[in-house]
């Protein structure tokens, strides 16, 4: 089992239930997309204007809704192309919005101003080639920095204030990944 999908099936177990008590209440998924979005855009605001750890606890908030999206879809049977895209193009505003608000607390500083631009970067390039590889018909899941850890890695950075550490990580890592995601397309692109 991959590591990404042994991660799933632990956190599923947390997930299912509370999304089963979402769909009770009526919840719809993107309903939970754009509420992610705002408050994760909330959180955003309150990093930049008022305080980066209490902005950190509404950005893990803001993650939280969001997680709970794909799984309320499954369990109402509700799951969409329209809804698979709208949430991926959230996931896309999310993540350049915190991690341009990473980027914006390190400012002052020309090389991890520079690190967090690559971080940001790759974190939209690692989305990208996995999107455009399955719109041609080839697998690109793979990854050392995927979104879920990207995430956790960032705002716990923000919160706990390590963010040049953890920007450092994010580049290299997402660099990385990349690199890894463009191998597995050239792996499945080569005639045989």
């Amino acid at each position: 089992m991959a590591i990404n999908a042994y991660a799933r099936a632990v956190t599923d177990l947390a997930v299912v239930p509370i999304a089963k008590g979402l769909v009770r209440v009526g919840a719809t998924p993107n309903w939970l997309t754009f509420a992610g979005l705002v408050v994760t855009l909330t959180g955003v605001g309150v990093v930049l204007a008022v305080d980066p750890r209490g902005g950190a606890v509404v950005l893990a908030l803001g993650s939280a809704v969001d997680a709970f999206d794909g799984t309320v879809a499954r369990l109402r049977g509700s799951s969409s192309r329209f809804g698979a895209f709208y949430d991926s193009v959230t996931d896309r505003v999310s993540d350049a919005a915190i991690l341009a608000a990473a980027a914006w607390l390190v400012r002052d500083d020309p090389l991890l101003f520079g690190v967090a631009m690559v971080a940001l970067a790759a974190a939209q390039i690692t989305s990208y080639v996995r999107a455009k590889a399955e719109s041609l018909g080839w697998d690109a899941t793979v990854g050392l920095i995927e979104r879920p850890e990207r995430m956790i890695i960032v705002i716990l950075a923000i919160g706990f204030g390590v963010l040049p550490l953890a920007l450092w990580v994010l580049a290299a890592g997402g660099v990385f990944t990349i690199a890894q995601r463009l191998r597995a397309v050239l792996r499945q692109a080569a005639p045989r």
